[in-house]
This record gives C-alpha cells, structure tokens and sequence, in this order.
C-alpha cells in the first residue's frame, strides 16, 4: 500500500549529493518508490518532487503540473515518473522565476 513520504529540508546534505543512477526501473524498492513519490506530490500540493528530497539517493523524479493557486496557467500533465534523466540540449537563454521546491 503507498504510502506519505516525509519530504527533507534544505541544510539536509543528501540534497547537495549526486543521486545515484538506478540500476533495475522494475525492482520492487523502486516501483515503490514511485507509487510512494506519487501519492508524496499530491498530498504536498506539489508539481514535482525528487527522490533526494526524501531521503532516498536515487535519479528519479516526478514531474504532476496542473493549475493551482500559486501557478493558474501551469499546463496539466499526467504525473510522470522521470527515471535517470539526463540533459540532452541546452538553451542559451536563461529564463529566471520564482523558486517552488517542496524541500525549501
């Protein structure tokens, strides 16, 4: 059964380490992982959250935006779980806003 991950705060060192690459997407710890970071962004009102942010060094992440009070014109997007990412271009031009980690 999912369950209510608690979600760390800033000054905790695993946010400032490399999390480590998942090795098996279909083990059970990591299939948990996703169902418990599902059910952990949603209560939390979130639109993403990362496996560091609770306490687990995996590269793994949820990316749920929808509107909300804070961001009316966020596009919706089924949650979708990011495993591994990497970047694979990047854009000269840098666009700045206002910080939403769950973590701060």
């Amino acid at each position: 059964m999912p369950e209510l991950l608690e979600v760390i705060e800033l000054g905790n060192p695993i946010l400032r380490q490399k999390a480590q690459p998942v090795q098996d997407v279909q083990s059970e710890r990591i299939q948990t992982l996703v169902e418990n970071l599902l059910i952990t962004v949603k209560e939390a009102n979130g639109v993403g959250i990362a496996a560091p942010q609770v306490a687990q060094s995996d590269r793994l992440f949820i990316v749920a935006s929808r509107p909300n009070l804070r961001y009316p014109n966020a596009p919706t997007m089924e949650p979708t779980a990011m495993i591994n990412p990497r970047l694979l271009a990047q854009a000269d031009e840098t666009v700045t806003g206002w910080e939403g980690c769950l973590s701060i």
